[in-house]
């Protein structure tokens, strides 16, 4: 994650979770989730020294009814943890493989072997995390690194794995109002053809969306009602579409931008968003951190934005854990949904209005361990 450092007024997760059962209460609070016809994810980043073992993690997982995580360091415990989990993941190549995958079908070819084709549910890889907004990366490798990687799916009869790569937000160089978005100049031209490549494979284009970094940047003149979804925010208008929240406005930013390249019906997958519960910033406590996420849960799994009111974006928080050895400010090690030994930082209860066939209402409160199920536990393969 790097923050959204851009100080324009912007009136502007990995574990999907599903409804398999209801919770029932064990004791302590959880986290849990609900929805239909979307996803919400949770992110399971390891720059931490106190965490536990990768099946400890997958056994956790499944006990809140998780079923997709995004992953940053395919290693082969992590893999030999999550095979066999039921736990859909989504993979990520680090920003020094990049290079190598570009300049080699072969070293394309092994990653896919070692760490992909073991794994009976790997639903999409992002090839870098914010490749593009660290000048010291040579943007040429990374469209040739996704059509390797890609290629070597394709080899292996997994062609149906989406291949793309996060972009941070802070590539939008433009963001009010929204439908002015626009990519800075400096990356338009790789951006095209990375688009070009998301809808050639029938992709989807990868972003990371903080509000929290807008509001710290500009606490005077955005509002932190807008920034946290709650119903009293101020009303935006653009182009006759009406914004209620700062998420929204961001995403339908992206949007535009990719239409100005001529891609505006691409698909979006947010790969990152999150709230964090200490650290010192402005606006970076508890209580916000429970308000953003719970209210990003609902909001996903119920609504679309202005632009595209129809489509619901797959959508992952940031993070599992807290982790402590994250450089950067101190909110940047307070970003989890728990505290390393498993502890949750707060509490979420969750309703969701459901828009399954039977148009129901659902609601589950979640304070506890889901019963186990033997589709969520670990076995891992020796």
């Amino acid at each position: 994650m790097a923050p959204m450092k851009s100080l324009l007024f912007v009136t502007v997760l990995v574990a999907t979770v599903s409804v398999v059962a209801a919770a029932r209460r064990c004791g302590g609070d959880a986290v849990g989730v609900v929805g239909a016809g979307a996803t919400i994810g949770i992110c399971y980043g390891r720059v931490a020294n106190n965490l536990p073992s990768p099946r400890e993690v997958v056994d956790l997982l499944g006990s809140r009814g998780v079923t997709d995580v995004k992953i940053y360091d395919a290693t082969t415990d992590i893999v030999h943890a999550f095979a066999n989990s039921g736990i859909t993941l989504s993979v990520a190549i680090s920003n020094r493989g990049v290079t190598t995958m570009a300049n080699s079908q072969d070293a394309a070819n092994d990653w896919v072997q070692r760490y992909v084709r073991p794994h009976s549910h790997i639903g999409s890889i992002g090839v870098g995390n914010e490749y593009l907004s660290d000048h010291g990366n040579d943007a040429s490798k990374l469209v040739p690194a996704m059509r390797n990687v890609q290629r070597a799916l394709e080899s292996v009869g997994l062609g149906h794995i989406k291949v793309s790569t996060p972009y941070a937000f802070g590539l939008i160089s433009r963001s009010y109002p929204p439908s002015a978005g626009e990519f800075a100049d400096n990356v338009k031209s790789v951006t095209r053809e990375v688009l070009e490549f998301v809808q050639e494979k029938n992709s989807v284009f990868m972003v990371n969306i903080y509000p929290f970094f807008s509001y710290k940047n500009n606490p005077h003149e955005i509002s932190l009602d807008y920034a946290l979804f709650n119903p009293n925010a101020p009303t935006v208008w653009d182009s006759g579409r009406q914004y209620r929240n700062l998420f929204d406005a961001q995403v339908d930013a992206v949007y535009a931008a990719m239409d100005r390249l001529g891609y505006g019906d691409t698909k979006l997958m947010i790969t990152e968003s999150g709230w964090p519960s200490n650290g010192g910033a402005t606006g970076a406590n508890n209580d916000n951190a429970r308000t953003y996420n719970n209210n990003l849960v609902k909001h996903v799994l119920r609504n679309g934005t202005p632009r595209r009111p129809n489509d619901r974006i797959k959508t992952f928080i940031f993070a599992l854990f807290n982790e402590n050895e994250k450089h950067g400010e101190p909110e940047e090690r307070n970003f989890g949904l728990y505290y390393p030994d498993r502890r949750p930082v707060y509490h979420i209860d969750l309703s969701v209005s459901s828009s399954s066939a039977a148009d129901r209402n659902v609601t589950v409160s979640v304070t506890g361990d889901r019963p186990a199920d033997a589709n969520f536990r670990s076995q891992a393969v020796e």
